[in-house]
Parts: structure tokens; sequence; C-alpha cells
């Protein structure tokens, strides 16, 4: 249960970063340009991996998200993964503790066929989300008890610039 006032379990990541508005926007920008732009990794894979890393942090209402959101893009997150797994590898490494772990699996992932640049583009993921779960963490927000209706592909296309169209306008002067 969060301690933040206008904040319940039943909050979504919106009203979290509507209440506290001072670099959400931005965030969310930068959230859209990560997941959404073109890329080495495709948006559904982008997703995967992101559900990977809330996984990894214990952060389950966004693993329920990514889930939703990967399987919108690219069919069952179980056959992506498996597609992926010398990435999701990889992230888990580059989360984890050990320094050694991150050389190896980068080389396995290269050895898999995976080229420098989708490498990044997981980098990239796993230091976001390991931000945006700990943004979901410290509010306390519980995972939805179902997503309804499903979204589609179409609908999540700019998603998070949409997210971050409704943030409140902040005076920076």
């Amino acid at each position: 249960m969060t301690g933040f006032s206008g904040l319940s379990k039943t909050s979504s990541l919106s009203d979290v970063l509507q209440r506290f508005p001072r670099h959400s926007e931005r965030l969310l920008r930068l959230l859209d340009v990560i997941m959404c732009d073109d890329g080495a990794l495709g948006r559904g894979e982008r997703e995967a991996i992101a559900a990977f890393v809330s996984q990894q942090t214990t952060t389950p209402y966004c693993v329920i998200y990514h889930t939703v959101f990967s399987e919108a893009f690219s069919g069952p997150i179980a056959a992506t993964n498996e597609s992926i797994r010398p990435l999701l590898t990889y992230a888990g490494a580059v989360l984890g503790p050990d320094r050694d772990r991150i050389s190896a699996a980068f080389d396995a992932a290269r050895h898999a066929g995976w080229s420098e640049d989708a490498l990044h583009e997981v980098v990239e993921v796993c230091g976001l989300f390991s931000l945006i779960n700990t943004i979901v963490r410290a509010a306390g927000i519980d995972p939805p008890k179902a997503i309804s209706p499903q979204p589609t592909a179409d609908g999540l296309a700019r998603a998070y610039a949409a997210m971050a169209d409704a943030i409140p306008t902040q005076d920076t002067t």
C-alpha cells in the first residue's frame, strides 16, 4: 500500500504520473521513443523484454500489462520469449550483480545471430523499466484482475505518447 496521498492500490501508472507530473511527460516521451520507434527489435519483442524485466523486479502490475502488449504485437508471449531467449538471458545478466555474466550472455546472443543494435535496445529496455518498475512498486499499485477489452496493436501504436499528452503541463519558469 502506498503512502502517497491521492493514490491507492487500485491506481494506475497514469494516476501516479499525473499525481507527480514534474518529469512524467519527459519520461513517457522517452518510453515512447524506446518502445515504439523502429529498431533492431520489434515492438512485441521489446514489450516481452519489458515483461521479463518486470518479472525480475517483482512488479506484477507491469508484467501483466507488458505481456498483453507483447501479445498484441507478436502473438503468444511464450513463443516470443522462445524466439528471443538469448536476449532474455542477456537482460537477466544486465539486471544481475555478476558483471562476468553480462559478457558471456552478450557473446552468446551475438553467436545466436543478434546484432549489437538489438543488444543495446535490450539495455535501454532494462534500464527504463527498472525505473518504471521502481515507480510502480513505490506507489503500491496492485495488478489489475483483467485487462478488458484486450488492446490491439493499432490501439497501442503510440500509447505511451498519448499518456504523455495527458500529463498536466508544468510551469518550468
